[in-house]
């Protein structure tokens, strides 16, 4: 397998990659999640528009798809990979941000996946944050 790329610590497209790994995670990208983002305030918020969100959401899965190599298959939720890709977010805020903002992603096409569900429980473990926390300001 190739090695793992990541984006720059705490950067706007290491936060976004984490959403890309979230929106991916259930093998679709439904239109809901795309207008929650815009509804959150998301590509406003890390300076970029739709087409710059693609670009790096284009990156991300030739990312995914080059860590696969010749696999026959390819981990969405694979908890090397998602460890990679939490692994440059080491700002508590920007970490309890991401947190609440993937729960209300999660939410917005009706159905939170089961692999959306474990990368958030990862995410909830690597990070040392407990959901309950959420609520409280930073």
């Amino acid at each position: 397998m190739a090695e793992i790329k990541t984006a720059a610590e705490n950067s706007p497209e290491a936060i976004l990659r984490v959403i890309c790994l979230f929106i991916i995670s259930d093998g679709e990208v439904n239109d809901a999640e795309l207008q929650a983002l815009d509804d959150l305030g998301v590509f406003e918020r890390f300076g970029v528009d739709r087409d710059g969100f693609a670009a790096i959401f284009d990156g991300y899965c030739d990312d995914l798809i080059e860590h696969a190599g010749t696999a026959r298959f390819v981990g969405l939720a694979d908890p090397e990979w998602v460890d990679a890709i939490l692994a440059p977010i080491t700002d508590r805020v920007a970490r309890r941000t991401l947190a609440r903002m993937l729960l209300l992603l999660a939410r917005s096409d009706g159905f939170f996946a089961d692999a959306e569900l474990m990368i958030y429980r990862q995410l909830l473990d690597r990070w040392s944050i407990e959901v309950d926390s959420l609520a409280d300001p930073d």
